[in-house]
This record gives structure tokens, C-alpha cells and sequence, in this order.
């Protein structure tokens, strides 16, 4: 499991008479990763003479299924109906051939695509109706006030009248002024945004100065022709509109609904099927052609190698030639070989960047660390077990049928478990189980280690974690330039640390006082802490390996850089601190707001809030603000429960309080454990030995992401 599994490359040359059904084998197989072939003087093969038309069925009938979508039952809404996931529409198939499947769709668009497409402009047209007369709608909104019959604005043998919005009235004023224009404004906005809805009236011998006017006032134009009558007699006239073009575009959607029930199923099976064919069109680019034959090149997991040589043979009919070795080289796909339990952790490696064929996968060794690092900084039972209930809701219901939501929800359920562990350990359940934690009463005992009171030895545990990662790690750094034949780079890289860190951590130990270190044991760490040195001193291992090799005395800056990352694990005590001392003042605010309210009396503490809930709910009914909504809810409780009962009232406070302020605090701290265990991985641990910018193993393969096979060839 620490590394990719074993590939092979291999090169098939096919002859074309056989190599659509060689092409559909590979694709229903999915076994190939297909690269370019790299064969010099070699020219490129080209797609079919049907791929354009393949691709114009393809587009046409997805069109004809995003239209039959308008008439899909909506899904339910709420916190309920959204943890109940639904499948995916999936619908039976056959495997079929090309011509087969370019007969069906020639037929199936002639016969269904011209009533879809005109049910389609009709509700298009129904659409814009409605949402042209909602614009209108607006206009006419800010016109109630003025007593005018919409009918009249335009221009007319005398008169010209207008309405709109303006920017600027300087230059109407003027005009009203001298008597050229009847003028009626109304103001919007405040102070740079303001706004005036105007309403206009000249005669046409004074049209053009109007014009002049409007121009300088950055006039926009009500555009209501058609409607006539007083604005609120209007105003019932485009509801009642409204309401019967809705009427319309349900019929439509009716008429729509009858061709999906009937069609829809066989039009995502054709979907997929010309889909399919397409890619096999646009995979030829990488191949490369001669008159007769066709070369592929890829690469197949050895373990699935005998099969796929089989299943090419069988349908080449002995056309096919298959050369093969074991791959070798940068472009080398990776496809990852870790036990299911670990899969989930790949995502973090992907993240990183995918490693290079040949070298390690630290899935397995970051998978236990991450949820180790984890559980240890949010070091809280109850905050742990919100994280797996959350993480379990995103693993199954959630989860079931989206990928990313199962792989961070499984990381995430596994990780709370580890904190659960942790916080019980530590003594941390929804905050340190002191006098002021409310479960106190219930729950109390001594912690195994207390980072609030013992934040030393939880200190030491963390170094000495950050010493057997950084050690793991130049051990696999050790591994690989071994592999490589990289022997000054071992030398330097990793012999001088493994020298290093027993003889420098004795000596420091010995001079701190933490241990003694006498005689002969004394000289041996100064010995060996020298020999560390020289060999860290960049350029004398390569010297040693060869002679024409310079020395560079720069060496300082990565002793100091090998500290700060291990210096770097003390973070696991920061934040297992910082989560212990957050929830700690939650629980000690709680107890504050409790003592404090203690002995008041109803009129005191409630009165006030009730009459604020009053307040604010008859200036919210002038402005409805969904925000304020909810607030003026809690203070109309708050209040009316404490005027009749003034401790139900605080418990209701606190309760409030303490869950909110918890589950906040639970989520800050999750999400600075999450960052900052990855980042142990990314920084202090992958610079060590990982070898990144590798490519992903991608099988050419058939996709079908609205139907299924039900029988495989």
C-alpha cells in the first residue's frame, strides 16, 4: 500500500477494420489510461467520417433533455427532505452498435424534436411576457401617487408626455420654471443614491429642449405602451395578466411533462450511447495511423493486464499486434492501491498533488496521523461528537450519493471519534469538568492528562510526535535516494540528521539539566554531533562521493529550518489550549450571567425585553426583514416566559447561551484542527521525502450518467 500498483506499457496496433470494436471493448472494460503515442514520423489518426454528426445528435438530444427537465417534479424543501437523498435517474440499457445507435437518434429526432422544440418557444415567449410585465409592474409601482391615465403618456398631436426615473431635475426645474413643462417628482434614496420617479408634460412646440433637458438629467423611460387606465386600475390589470400567463406556462408544462413521462428514459439512454461515441471520436487525437492499421498507446495495472490482453485478442479476431513492458518514466499514470478504509485519505494526497509513479503514497502513514492530530487538538468529547454526528450525516444520508460528501464525511466522523477519545482522556467535555462546566454534577473524574493544568508534559508528547514524524519521513527520503543511487544525497540529507538528533538532543538535555551525561558518553555525543555537522554541511557528502564537487557553507539556514518544523508540532498544544480555554469562558460567561440575574425580579430583566420585542415588531411590520424576524421572536419569548416565570426565562438564556456558544466554538476549533493536522502533513512531513507532480490514472472508459447496463458483452 505505500506504493502505486505496478503498470505496464503497452502499444496495440489494430487494424481499422476491427478497431471500433477493439476502442468499445477498452471502453466498457475501462482497464487503459491512453496517452499520446510518440512515435516520430508517425501521423496522427483522425475521427470518422460520422463524428461531426455524431456530435450534433449528441447536442440536439441533450437539448430535448434539458427542456423535458422543466417538467420535473420539484424536490421537497426543509431540513428532513434534504437528509433524504434521492437516487440519481438511471435507466436501463442494452449495448448496442454505432450504426444502431445513429438510426435511433436520426429517427427519434425526427419524429419527436420539431413538438418539444415549439412547446419550448412557447414557454420561452409565456416567460418573457411574464417577467416583461413585471418590470412594468415596478414602473407602474412608482406612478400610484400621480393620477394619471397611463394611456395618455407618449407623444400626441399637441402634448408630449413621459415618465421615468432622472438623476439629476436641475435643468426640468428650469423649464418648469419659464412655464415650458408640467413637472411632478417624487424622491428615492438618500444622499449619493438618490433618485426622482418624475412624471412630464409639454407641449411638441418644446419637444427638443425637453429632450435636451431629459438628456442632461439622466432620464430613463417608463416603456408601458399598451396598458390604459388610472396606475392602480393598471396594476390589476397585470395581475390579472400575470396570473393567466402562469395558467398558460403550467399548461405548457403539462404538455411537456406528457412527452417526458413517455420519452425522457429512452432519450438518456441515446444520451449516453452518443456520448460514448463521441469520446471514442476525440480519443483518436492521440493515437497515430497508417493506410490500414492504428496505433494505441496507454498503460494498464499489470494486475489487470492478462484480461485485458484476452479481451483485445477476442475481438480483434487476431488483428491486433500488443507489445508490452513494464512502464517506466514520468508519464507513468498512478493509480492508487490502498485498503478501503484508507481511500478516503487519497483526497488529501490529490489535494497535495499526485505522487510520482514509483514513489511513495503516504496515504496509509498521514490517514492515522490526520485523525491522531486531530482528535488531540480539538481534545473535547462533546465537541467531538458533534463533529461525528455531522460527519455521519455527510458520510450516509448526504453522502450516499455524492462523492464529496462521503469522503469528507467519513474523514470528518472518524476524526470526532478521535477527539471523543482525546477529550475523555483529557478530561473535556464541552469545556474542562470543573466547578463551572454545567455537568459538573453529573460528570466528574480525574483526566489522564490535563492540558490546562499539566500543559508541559502534553508539550513534551507533541515534540516527541514531531520527532518520529520528521524521523519517518527522512527515512523514507532515505529509502528513495537509496533506490536512486543518490548517495551524497543521503549522506546529507538524511545520515546527518539520523547522526544529529540522538548526539545534539543528549547534549542539549545534558546542559538544560534534564539528564546527566558523563565521561565517555559525553565525548561520544560531542563526537557524533561533529560527524552530524560535517556531513549536514552542504556539498562535503557530494565531495566525499566526488572529488570535482564544491563545498557550501550555507548549511545554517536548514539546521534552523529542521527546528522550526519540529518546533512546528507544538501547534497540538496551542490548539487542544485554545479549544479548552474557549469553551472554559463560555461555561465561566454562562455562570456570570446566571449570577447576575439571580435576583432580579420580572420587571426588571424582562419588561425591557419584552417591550423592545413590541418595538421592533411593529417597525418590522412596516419593513419585513427576515433577520430581524427571528430576533424579534427570541425577545417576544424571552419576555412573555419571564414575566411569567423569571427563572424559566434565565435557564431559557443560558441554555440558549451555552448551546449556540458551543456549537460555534466547536465549529472554530474543528476547522483549526482540521487545517492545521493537514498542514503538519503538507509542510513539516511531505517536504521530507515526497516526490509530487505525478498523473492520475484516468481509464478511457464508458461514462453513463443517465443509464445503466444491465447486460455486459
Amino acid at each position: 500500500m505505500l506504493f502505486p500498483s505496478k503498470m505496464v506499457e503497452v502499444e496495440i496496433l489494430v487494424h481499422n477494420s476491427v478497431k471500433y470494436n477493439v476502442l468499445k471493448t477498452m471502453q466498457r472494460n475501462g482497464f487503459m489510461h491512453i496517452t499520446q503515442h510518440n512515435v516520430e514520423g508517425l501521423e496522427n489518426a483522425a475521427p470518422s467520417d460520422v463524428a461531426t454528426e455524431i456530435v450534433d445528435y449528441e447536442f440536439r438530444v441533450g437539448k430535448l433533455i434539458e427542456i423535458l427537465n422543466i417538467a420535473k417534479e420539484r424536490k421537497k424543501t426543509g431540513l428532513l427532505a434534504s437528509l433524504q437523498t434521492e437516487p440519481p435517474e438511471r435507466f436501463p440499457a442494452r449495448p448496442r452498435d454505432r450504426e444502431e445507435i445513429l438510426k435511433d437518434a436520426e429517427s427519434t429526432l425526427r419524429k419527436i424534436e420539431p413538438q418539444i422544440l415549439t412547446l419550448y418557444s412557447r414557454w420561452e415567449g409565456v416567460n418573457g411576457e411574464i417577467e416583461r410585465i413585471k418590470i412594468q409592474r415596478l414602473q407602474v409601482e412608482k406612478l400610484k401617487n400621480i393620477p394619471i391615465d397611463i394611456s395618455y403618456l407618449g407623444e400626441g398631436p399637441y402634448a408630449y408626455i413621459v415618465a421615468g426615473t432622472a438623476k439629476n431635475l436641475e435643468r426640468l426645474e428650469k423649464l418648469k420654471k419659464e412655464g415650458k413643462i408640467a413637472l411632478w417628482s417624487f424622491t428615492e434614496g438618500k444622499k449619493k443614491d438618490v433618485t426622482y420617479t418624475i412624471v412630464l408634460a409639454s407641449h411638441m412646440k418644446d419637444k427638443k429642449d425637453v429632450e435636451s433637458a431629459l438628456r442632461f438629467a439622466g432620464f430613463s423611460e417608463f416603456e408601458l405602451g399598451g396598458w390604459s387606465g388610472l396606475p392602480n386600475e393598471v396594476l390589476k390589470a397585470m395581475d390579472k395578466k400575470i396570473g393567466e400567463l402562469r395558467k398558460e406556462r403550467d399548461k405548457i408544462r403539462n404538455e411537456l411533462g406528457v412527452f417526458r413521462r413517455k420519452y425522457y428514459p429512452y432519450l438518456s439512454v441515446l444520451k449516453d450511447d452518443l456520448y460514448n461515441e463521441k469520446v471514442k471520436e476525440e480519443i483518436h487525437s492521440k493515437f497515430g495511423r497508417t493506410h490500414y492499421t492504428t496505433l494505441v498507446r496507454g498503460f494498464i495495472p499489470k494486475k489487470d493486464f492478462d484480461r485485458a490482453k484476452n479481451a483485445i485478442e477476442s475481438v480483434s479476431r487476431g488483428l491486433a499486434y500488443i507489445k508490452w513492458r513494464d512502464a517506466q518514466g514520468d508519464d507513468v499514470p498512478v493509480k492508487y492501491n490502498n485498503a478501503k478504509i484508507f481511500r478516503p485519505f487519497q483526497a488529501f494526497v490529490d489535494m497535495y498533488s499526485t505522487p510520482k509513479y514509483g514513489h511513495i503514497d503516504p496515504t496509509v502513514i498521514i490517514a492515522p496521523l490526520f485523525v491522531i492530530y486531530f482528535g488531540l487538538t480539538l481534545g473535547d468529547a462533546g465537541y467531538g461528537m458533534i463533529m461525528a454526528v455531522l460527519g455521519f450525516i455527510m458520510w450516509k444520508p448526504l453522502g450516499k450519493y455524492n462523492w464529496t460528501n462521503r469522503t469528507l464525511g467519513s474523514i470528518l466522523f472518524v476524526s470526532g471519534l478521535s477527539a471523543v477519545v482525546f477529550g475523555l482522556l483529557q478530561g473535556g467535555i464541552f469545556g474542562p469538568l470543573n466547578e463551572s462546566n454545567p455537568l459538573y454534577p453529573l460528570v466528574h473524574y480525574k483526566p489522564v492528562l490535563d492540558p490546562m493544568q499539566d500543559p508541559i508534559t502534553l508539550l513534551v508528547i507533541s515534540l516527541i510526535v514531531g520527532v518520529f514524524q520528521l524521523s519517518l519521513g527522512l527515512a523514507l527520503g532515505a529509502f528513495h535516494h537509496l533506490k536512486d543511487k543518490n548517495y551524497a544525497e543521503f549522506l546529507q540529507a538524511e545520515v546527518s540528521w539520523f547522526v544529529l538528533f540522538p548526539a545534539g538532543g543528549a547534549l542539549i538535555g545534558y546542559y538544560f539539566g534534564w539528564w546527566p551525561l558523563q565521561g565517555t558518553y559525553l565525548t561520544l555525543a560531542w563526537i557524533f554531533t561533529v560527524i552530524g555537522l560535517f556531513l549536514f554541511l552542504p556539498g562535503v557528502a557530494s565531495k566525499m562521493v566526488d572529488r570535482k564537487a564544491s563545498i557550501n557553507g550555507l548549511f545554517f539556514f536548514d539546521i534552523t529550518g529542521m527546528i522550526g518544523d519540529w518546533l512546528s508540532y507544538s501547534r497540538l498544544l496551542a490548539l487542544d489550549l485554545a479549544t479548552s480555554g474557549l469553551a472554559l469562558t463560555i461555561n465561566i460567561l454562562a455562570g456570570i450571567i446566571w449570577s447576575m440575574t439571580k435576583g432580579a425580579s420580572s420587571m426588571v430583566c424582562c419588561l425591557p425585553v419584552l417591550l423592545a420585542g413590541v418595538a421592533l415588531a411593529l417597525l418590522w411590520m412596516r419593513k419585513k426583514d427576515p433577520m430581524k424576524k427571528g430576533i424579534i421572536i427570541l425577545l417576544l419569548i424571552f419576555g412573555i416566559v419571564g414575566m411569567v416565570n423569571l427563572h424559566a426565562a434565565i435557564w431559557l438564556f443560558v441554555g440558549i447561551f451555552l448551546v449556540v456558544g458551543h456549537i460555534g466554538n466547536s465549529m472554530l476549533q474543528a476547522l483549526g484542527s482540521f487545517v492545521h493536522s493537514l498542514r503538519l502533513q503538507y509542510v513539516e512531513f511531505f517536504s521530507k521525502f515526497y516526490e509530487g507532480d505525478g498523473v492520475k490514472f484516468e481509464p478511457f472508459r464508458e461514462i453513463r450518467k443517465h443509464s445503466r447496463l444491465e447486460v455486459k458483452e
